[in-house]
């Protein structure tokens, strides 16, 4: 196998473009011309810039990996090392479609950022454009002085203009931007591009007229009605800040926000069903903005969109003066507002964490570059055509569903699938009814619902089609070899590439992922960097390391979607991400590089377990577990170990009908020592009918170390669980 090695510059306070570049289209892949090619380095380069891209090319010294080629089933084997190519009729037709030129894009990327980056936003519309000479600036050492990141400053533009009038302004205001699918299969919706900008604008005149202007925060808590991205839509229409809070969060969750960002308007609506369950929102609303006026923020006024498939108007509780239904004011509005354009550096969006512990973090972007890379890394990470129908199954409530259910989408032009229920109601099927119904050619989704849907079993996917599949996504955690073979297998038919992403709330967008077309993957292997991303793992005194190597990750340049600052708390900011090792942007989590150079991700740092000295990742166990043919799902934590320092704890999740027993849970153990040692053998298996998950599928770990460690009185806030009863089973299993 041929390894593709390239130098890489090092990285500079500040990032000018020597002249303006010809604006490239959207739809186009981003290749630089010969005339415009960086000078061309030297071969020769230091450790710490080295990056490899596997591909068949010809064979390496060593003994070539197992392979196979899209169209063709995976084998059964678990080995780590088995390649997938894109099959030549993909690559053919891909934006990147070979790993040459991906690394002529990416060095082009590294080596001249401001270039790069400035062809793309070339693309976009800037009522006035940035200062050619100050195309980024930033500062990413704390002890050089303030950490600072800022891109196309000076650049006037509105995102909301980019995601909507520009698609109908250039012909396609009648191509659907959304499908809407409500909670039962019978319950359907769409909007053109044409009406989806009426609504906007309707909303945002609303907003003004109630004395919304730049810069104020609009608290938005709604569920997955085409109603949110309209609204979010509407706030960066007129430059105001939206903070969405997903629709599962308690009363004191939305309380902590509205206090830290002082909203005048509350957005949401009176109640949901998911599946069988009925969640009055305006209640839990309701008893937010009292706790928040206790705190001294009091909330004007509490917009309020009747959603009549799930509570009438009648049965919704009611202030008089503050309340407002969205449909008796809304309609009356003008469906044109003029738009408000704002610098690139001005706030887009507050994104709260969700605080588990402690005060939640407001991760503040901005403008231009979120713009800029959001749209770009939706393109080429899931290698988009203008005739595709996308579908992420992720909530508007976190970052996936801002980057990737609404603006890197919509900024393509995209047809987006917002989907309003449970993904396995009324039966596992639900997904792929979905599919079928709509044509969706991109599915993006979390690996904790592959893994759900896996356990249900693989006649739930048979039974439909999928046919019109042919790019398939991964975004939340690691996703374990075992789950991307039958998603590759099962869900994919063996011919859907899988784009396996790596990036954070903070980051704005990809950081690592494969190019659907570009190169081989590997399973559970995030793969490569993304254009102008340069990933480094270092150790624990921050030494970058060389080659093949496991340690944390970190990213040594800034890039266009990069957040800005924790909102209120520079302090925070700058100790959490910054300090740990100065001169990069710290990830928290760990990562694993190959001899062929692809990224693993071991998970989160604080999720490693010290046992007598060997520090072993969650995400590892987790996978070595899930191997084991009678395992469905696994969550591993640390629990005190008067011996070994730490101990592992595993709660295990079995196939539908495979009973408990001593036998299994011994072979599990044996699964887990002959994939990663003895050190590493479970101390504990928990056997767990079902793990506790928000409504996204996320597991809340911290219930399950209260539950290891007995720590039984001290769950906290549990509101978000889809199912909280997951809790009392757990816990009458705890000595089984």
């Amino acid at each position: 196998m041929a390894q593709y090695i390239f130098a890489t510059t090092t990285t500079t306070s500040r990032c000018s473009s020597a002249r303006a570049h010809p604006a490239i289209p959207l739809q186009a892949p981003l290749l630089p011309s010969s005339s415009r090619s960086p000078p061309r380095r030297s071969w020769a380069m230091g450790a710490s810039d080295r990056l490899a891209v596997a591909a068949a090319a010809r064979p390496r010294h060593a003994a070539p990996c197992a392979a196979t080629v899209l169209g063709e089933p995976l084998p059964a084997s678990d080995d780590h090392g088995l390649l997938v190519h894109p099959s030549a009729d993909f690559s053919a037709q891909a934006l990147v479609s070979s790993p040459q030129q991906y690394q002529e894009m990416y060095q082009r990327s590294i080596d001249d950022p401001a270039g790069f980056w400035s062809e793309i936003a070339e693309t976009f519309y800037w009522k006035h454009k940035w200062n050619p000479d100050e195309v980024c600036t930033e500062n990413l050492d704390v002890t050089k002085g303030p950490i600072k990141i800022e891109w196309f400053k000076g650049g006037k533009t509105n995102v909301c203009y980019n995601a909507v009038d520009r698609n109908v302004e250039a012909g396609d205001g009648d191509k659907i931007a959304m499908y809407w699918e409500g909670n039962e299969p019978d319950q359907d919706g769409k909007l053109t591009y044409s009406q989806l900008l009426d609504k906007v604008c309707q909303l945002a005149n609303y907003l003004k007229s109630v004395g919304v202007r730049k810069g104020d925060a609009v608290v938005i808590y709604l569920p997955m009605l085409m109603e949110l991205p309209i609204a979010m839509l509407a706030c960066a229409r007129i430059g105001a800040v939206h903070s969405v809070v997903f629709a599962g969060f308690s009363a004191d969750a939305i309380a902590q926000r509205i206090i830290d960002c002082k909203p005048n308007v509350v957005i949401t609506c009176n109640a949901v069903k998911r599946g069988l369950k009925l969640i009055p929102l305006k209640d839990i609303v309701d008893a937010s903005l009292v706790e928040s006026a206790k705190n001294g923020v009091t909330v004007g006024i509490c917009l309020t969109y009747e959603n009549q498939l799930a509570m009438k108007k009648e049965d919704t509780q009611w202030t008089t003066g503050r309340d407002v239904w969205w449909q008796d004011v809304v309609p009356d509005f003008h469906t044109r507002c003029d738009v408000e354009w704002v610098d690139a550096e001005d706030p887009l969006f507050l994104l709260y964490t969700s605080g588990s512990t402690g005060k939640p973090k407001g991760v503040l972007h901005t403008t231009g570059g979120y713009m800029v890379y959001s749209a770009t890394t939706f393109k080429h990470a899931f290698d988009y055509k203008p005739t595709d129908v996308y579908w992420c199954t992720a909530d508007c409530g976190w970052i996936t569903g801002h980057s990737y259910v609404t603006y890197g989408p919509l900024l393509n032009g995209a047809t987006v699938l917002v989907y309003e229920g449970a993904p396995n109601y009324p039966d596992p099927g639900r997904c792929w009814d979905i599919v079928d119904k709509y044509g969706v050619t991109i599915f993006y989704t979390a690996p904790t619902l592959v893994r759900s849907l896996m356990r249900d079993g693989s006649e739930y996917v048979s039974r439909y089609s999928r046919k019109s599949l042919r790019v398939l996504g991964s975004v939340g955690e690691p996703i374990n070899p075992t789950a991307w073979r039958w998603f590759y297998n099962v869900v994919g038919d063996s011919r859907c590439p899988i784009s396996d992403t790596w990036w954070q709330t903070e980051t704005g967008g990809f950081m690592i992922t494969p190019l659907p077309g570009a190169w081989p993957q590997k399973p559970g292997s995030a793969t490569f960097p993304f254009f102008g991303v340069k990933p480094v793992i270092v150790d624990e005194k921050g030494r970058e390391l060389d080659g093949e190597c496991n340690g944390y990750l970190c990213i040594k340049k800034s890039w266009p979607g990069a957040f800005r600052t924790l909102y209120g708390d520079k302090d925070r900011y700058e100790t959490t991400y910054f300090k740990p090792f100065s001169g990069y942007y710290f990830s928290g989590d760990g990562c694993r590089r190959d001899k062929d150079g692809y990224h693993w991700l071991t998970g989160r740092v604080d999720d490693v377990i010290n046992v007598s000295g060997h520090r072993i990742g969650t995400a590892e166990v987790e996978s070595a577990l899930v191997s084991h043919p009678k395992c469905a799902e696994a969550a591993v934590v640390g629990i005190d170990h008067e011996v070994k320092g730490q101990g592992i704890y595993a709660f295990v999740t079995l196939v539908d009908g495979v009973p408990y027993s001593d036998d299994l849970r011994k072979s599990l153990i044996m699964a887990v020592r002959s994939q990663i040692g003895a050190f590493a053998a479970p101390d504990k298996i928990h056997w767990a009918p079902g793990l506790p998950k928000t409504r996204s599928g996320k597991i809340m770990r911290r219930i399950l170390r209260k539950i290891a460690s007995r720590q039984l009185d001290e769950f906290g806030d549990t509101s978000t669980l889809a199912d909280p009863g997951v809790v009392d089973q757990l816990i009458s299993l705890s000595d089984s």
